[in-house]
């Protein structure tokens, strides 16, 4: 994905904005069942956070789409690049839409489906041609802030770009370890019937909560006190998709050298990988069933599975 840094004009006569955010989506929300304020709301947060991404250089973009790359491979349009529909992920599904997602509603996967389709073109177009950049943008930075997580991401997002996929080295940066969130930064999530793996918890919560619920700090204590821990995810959209909040949880992990396998994607210290595409289609309602293929994965990712279903499923 390359963006083209042009400045000027009023984001207000963008089609992004005036066709789609003002047009478009309120009727998609409307029709889903959302009154017209927490319709509001979501125009909103999806023009600042779609200004935000626009305003990236285009390979800090790149990294930060990455991680919902394998989220995307069956998103309509498919004639779009994978990497403007990843981005599409970053701007739309990543909002506030999230929230009324969650427990069920009133949005529902094939609402999204259609709000994701239908903001594809309209952001593409902004992406091109972001205009002013906003004063504050939390998107940015996140290189700086979390060193290892973006290293790895770095490595992973470069070995995108080879079709074949296969496994990779990186040099993970070395800075002082994150400490565990504070007890003001937590909170209690509702449980869910969904046990993920054997010694695993599973909550129903806001995916941009930027809150860590008891299931994700359980993981993260795991982690500290057992070093080399393999974390199985259907998608790395189980850890956030707050991306702030997404990449301290990957720093965390990574600096306690624990390893991530999610359905094609392997991130451990000083190692990444990916699966040859086609890449599958993440379930994040049955994670055995994410994590049963192995065709096109290197031999890294496929001993770590194998070992995942002797020793936890």
């Amino acid at each position: 994905m390359t963006i083209t840094d042009t400045r000027g004009g009023s984001i207000h006569e963008t089609e992004f904005v005036s066709g789609f955010c003002r047009a478009t989506l309120p009727k998609l929300l409307s029709r889903a069942g959302l009154s017209d304020a927490d319709a509001d709301g979501v125009v909103v947060d999806v023009i600042r956070r779609a200004r935000m991404l626009a305003a990236l250089p285009g390979e800090y973009a790149d990294v930060l789409a990455t991680p919902f790359l394998e989220e995307v491979s069956q998103h309509h349009p498919l004639s779009a690049p994978a990497w403007l529909r990843a981005a599409v992920v970053v701007a739309v599904r990543n909002s506030r839409l999230e929230d009324f997602h969650t427990h069920g509603g009133p949005i529902r996967a094939a609402d999204i489906a259609a709000i994701t389709e239908a903001a594809t073109g309209p952001l593409a177009s902004l992406l091109e041609h972001p205009g002013k950049p906003l004063p504050s943008n939390t998107l940015a930075d996140l290189d700086t802030a979390h060193p290892r997580a973006w290293a790895c991401l770095t490595a992973l997002s470069n070995l995108m770009e080879l079709p074949a996929g296969g496994e990779d080295s990186y040099v993970l940066p070395q800075t002082p370890r994150p400490e565990l969130p504070g007890v003001e930064e937590m909170f209690q999530a509702q449980a869910s019937t969904t046990q993920p793996f054997a010694e695993g918890q599973s909550v129903v919560a806001s995916g941009t909560d930027p809150r860590f619920d008891q299931a994700l700090v359980n993981l993260l204590r795991q982690a500290k006190s057992y070093p080399g821990l393999v974390v199985p995810l259907s998608a790395l959209s189980r850890l956030s998709r707050n991306s702030a909040k997404q990449m301290r949880v990957l720093e965390f992990l990574l600096a306690h050298q624990a390893t991530i396998v999610t359905t094609n994607y392997l991130l451990g210290p000083g190692i990444v990988g990916v699966r040859a595409r086609p890449m599958a289609k993440p379930d994040s309602y049955d994670l055995r069933r994410s994590m049963k293929p192995t065709r096109g994965l290197g031999p890294t990712h496929t001993k770590l599975l194998k070992s995942l279903k002797r020793d936890h499923f």
